[in-house]
């Protein structure tokens, strides 16, 4: 009994290790200049917040932004990283298909290798 608690102890710690590994190739992004204010002010709290290792924190002033600016797809696409930082990948497929949909022809959310894999698994 004990050997099988610790290959499904392994497992766990082995996924939740990929998952970080993955999402650390690739960083939030920081909203254009002519960015909506509040949004843009939110999303730069959460990058903070994100490289700080603050994964909820992040998450909240992410959503935030969100919220003042619907179609940023940064914005989207930083909630989708802080997502798999926090191991749901879920809604970080859910919001990197949102980052798509409003990238806006920038090439940092088009060519996305964490996008380009998520989408792919729906």
């Amino acid at each position: 009994m004990k050997k099988i608690v610790s290959v499904w102890t392994a497992i766990v710690i082995l996924v939740l290790g990929l998952a970080s590994c993955e999402t650390d190739k690739e960083f939030p992004l920081e909203l254009p200049a002519a960015a909506e204010p509040s949004a843009k002010t939110r999303n730069d709290l959460g990058i903070a917040h994100y490289k700080s290792g603050r994964y909820m924190e992040a998450l909240v002033q992410f959503s935030q932004a969100s919220f003042a600016d619907p179609t940023g797809g940064e914005i989207y696409f930083n909630l989708a990283l802080a997502y798999l930082k926090k191991g749901d990948r879920e809604k970080a497929a859910a919001h990197f298909k949102l980052a798509r949909k409003f990238a806006k022809g920038n090439d940092q959310i088009l060519k996305s290798t964490l996008l380009k894999t998520y989408l792919k698994q729906e």
